[in-house]
């Protein structure tokens, strides 16, 4: 049993007598989310809800800052995630929804200790702070040319136009993919948003499971000719992977992947997804303060606490889900063992008790704690690599000459939606005038 914040007798939790999300406004997708954070927010009252299956949710800063330290809190694991679709031999006629999980049992985020530290060394050995800051330069030049290579004046998407290519490109560079693998993925992977629905139906499983075999078909491929090739990425991951002696265990622990490819397509996922609305609601954040970007136009070096206040307030990720291994004891309440907790990251950004006036954009703003990737064990590895690609972006269109004027049209966010996602973005590019 663990216990955090306290030592007073527990109050049992009950979970069903909390107030809902739907109460306060809350169905899914980003205007759904900007609409709860209004309501919610408006007296330190309720601390908990209650999700409309039955999860415990959490959502103020505090309490997500302090439960993410509490190792028996761990992710949902292949099983919990896919229920029977990974059990028993490969199936002559393979059930709805299985290249997706099989795809994603891949992933670190469905493994807990003693795997996940273990594979998220080997993902960041190749992604972490140092090879991310070392491809700084590249990437702005590719933010750049994808920038370049637009026509002005007409209307061009920024979510397929811009941050796919963007986001493709830096991806497939490390895999070894051609310009036409990369944009491939990217669009795959984009076309697997229907997996983060919160209210799924038979077609909308089968979109994603449609898309989930052409993404790691095309990730594989790329992945296996490159170690053919004696790539040295693909070589250590092949090493890193073959070194790893933890029994799968899909009900908790979790699966060691067998191959880099398939270990990259499981992971880069997030990668290809997450990492573009990071750069694509990095730049909605922008064009809706011209202001803003006026400011980032004579002083580029606030660029790096811009980005920072844009996922604050656009985050990619709203929430994600959570699971008591064992009974916790947390600031005199018991969560019991079995609880499904649902993590309201991208909430938390907007908590006043952690960033007092939480609307406003405020470049001089500390982003200590920030949980706009999450936080924790499970704090996402491609983080660095998302904030450069949004950075880069940024950097890459204040220095092109060109302004990007928004096209008035409705926001098109995806509603039923874990996360923060544009579904397009129409802008048109126009070349400043020279003082």
């Amino acid at each position: 049993m663990s216990e955090t914040a306290g030592t007073a007798t527990p109050e049992a939790l009950d979970i069903g007598s909390l107030p809902s999300l739907s109460d306060y406004g809350y169905d899914g997708g980003r205007d759904a989310y900007r609409r709860f954070c209004a309501n919610v927010f408006k007296s330190d009252r309720p601390r908990f809800l209650r999700s409309d299956r039955g999860e415990l949710v959490m959502f103020r800063h505090a309490d997500l800052r302090a439960m993410s330290t509490v190792p028996q809190l761990t992710t949902l694991a292949p099983t919990q995630l896919f229920g029977g679709l990974l059990a028993g031999p490969p199936a002559e006629d393979p059930p709805l929804g299985l290249a997706m999980a099989d795809l994603i049992k891949n992933q670190l985020f469905s493994a807990n200790a003693p795997l996940n530290p273990v594979l998220r060394r080997i993902l960041l050995n190749q992604i972490g702070p140092k090879p991310t800051a070392a491809l700084a330069e590249r990437t702005r030049r590719l933010a750049a040319d994808i920038l370049e290579a637009l026509p002005e004046g007409a209307p061009v998407d920024l979510v397929r136009d811009v941050a796919e290519p963007l986001i493709g490109r830096y991806w497939g560079g490390l895999i070894g993919m051609t310009d036409e693998e990369a944009l491939r993925a990217a669009a795959e992977a984009r076309k697997m948003t229907p997996m983060l629905f919160l209210r799924q139906t038979p077609e909308s499983i089968a979109e994603a499971d449609a898309a989930a075999k052409v993404y790691r078909a095309t990730v594989e491929q790329a992945s296996d000719r490159s170690l053919a090739a004696g790539s040295p990425v693909m070589t250590k991951i092949t090493e890193d992977l073959a070194g790893v002696d933890i029994p799968d265990d899909l009900d908790h622990v979790g699966y060691v992947p067998r191959t880099a490819g398939a270990f990259l397509a499981g992971n880069l996922f997030d990668g290809f997804h997450t990492a573009a609305l990071a750069a694509t609601n990095t730049m909605y954040a922008l064009l809706r303060r011209p202001t803003i970007l006026a400011e980032l136009r004579s002083s580029p070096e606030k660029v790096a606490a811009a980005v920072a206040e844009c996922l604050r307030l656009e985050p990619p990720v709203i929430h994600l889900n959570r699971f008591a291994h064992e009974d916790i004891l947390y600031d005199g309440y018991l969560i019991p063992k079995g609880t499904r907790v649902l993590i309201m990251w991208g909430v938390a950004g907007r908590d006043p008790a952690a960033f007092p006036d939480p609307d406003t954009f405020d470049l001089s703003r500390s982003h200590q704690g920030s949980t706009s990737f999450g936080g924790g064990a499970h704090i996402c590895p491609g983080r660095f690599a998302a904030t450069l690609m949004a950075k880069s972006l940024v950097e890459a269109v204040l220095q092109s000459g060109l302004s990007i004027r928004l096209v008035e049209q409705p926001d098109a966010w995806i509603d039923n939606n874990a996360m923060c996602q544009l579904r397009r973005f129409p802008v048109v590019l126009e070349r400043l005038a020279k003082a």
